[in-house]
């Protein structure tokens, strides 16, 4: 049986036209987790798995720098929309769930997961999810991860309070945990190699941008966010973190 998650993403994959949009509703914070968090890391000879592939935008662009792609999803209508648009050129992409993976076998160079863990139901399915990821990541392979957690969106609503704007609010389908919650199973299989951010993006898109035009007023995908973009790709201190809704984790198996 469809969770409504499931539901929610089949949902999208028929209904949303747009190649990014169907996957994240600011098509610009998806360009700064390739360009900044990801690509750096992908390398012409590795043999990568990305999990929670969605429509196949970012396998299309994976592609054309490892020597192959496996991409999964959980959603059916995902996969079928990802092998209609983009084909499988030096890729597969196919339907599996990361909490009991039927289709994987053997070991990846690098595994890629972003926003995966936020759509499981509870923290004891993240942590399963991590367990399973580390079953399939080679010896001093890489786990890039990239996900939601609870402590940005706490600092980042502290502001706008202060601000007198109303709160940002995760999704309804989407569970958050704070970086302390995970830590410990990511130690136990994984030395932590990085920790990477983007909270100057997250300070101008969710602060500045909504304070400027009026928090009614603000939308995704503005002039606005393509030019705070740029400027995040260039300037994104440490002293930023505390903004950022996501972590990005470059993770060296044990």
């Amino acid at each position: 049986m469809k969770t409504s998650t499931n539901l929610h993403w089949d949902k999208r994959a028929e209904i949303i036209n747009d190649k990014v949009m169907v996957n994240i509703a600011d098509i610009y914070q998806r360009e700064l987790e390739n360009e900044l968090i990801i690509c750096p890391y992908l390398k012409k000879d590795m043999k990568i798995l990305e999990v929670g592939c969605g429509n196949g935008y970012s396998t299309s662009n994976f592609r054309d720098l490892v020597g192959h792609v496996d991409a999964m999803d959980i959603s059916e209508n995902m996969i079928k929309r990802a092998r209609r648009v983009f084909g499988q050129k030096k890729n597969r992409f196919f339907v599996d769930n990361i909490l009991k993976p039927k289709h994987l076998t053997g070991f990846y160079d690098l595994v890629v997961c972003v926003r995966v863990l936020i759509n499981l139901r509870n923290l004891k399915e993240q942590k399963t999810a991590l367990r399973n990821l580390a079953m399939f990541v080679r010896k001093k392979g890489l786990l890039i991860l990239v996900e939601g957690f609870k402590d940005g969106f706490i600092y980042l609503n502290e502001m706008r309070r202060k601000m007198e704007m109303p709160p940002v609010k995760p999704a309804k389908i989407n569970f958050y945990s704070f970086t302390e919650d995970l830590k410990p199973c990511l130690e136990k299989f994984f030395k932590i190699k990085k920790e990477l951010h983007l909270g100057s993006y997250d300070f101008l898109t969710r602060l500045a941008y909504p304070l400027l035009v009026g928090p009614g007023n603000a939308k995704h995908n503005t002039v606005f966010h393509e030019k705070f973009m740029r400027l995040a790709s260039k300037y994104n201190p440490e002293s930023f973190a505390k903004f950022s809704r996501i972590r990005g984790y470059i993770l060296v198996k044990k």
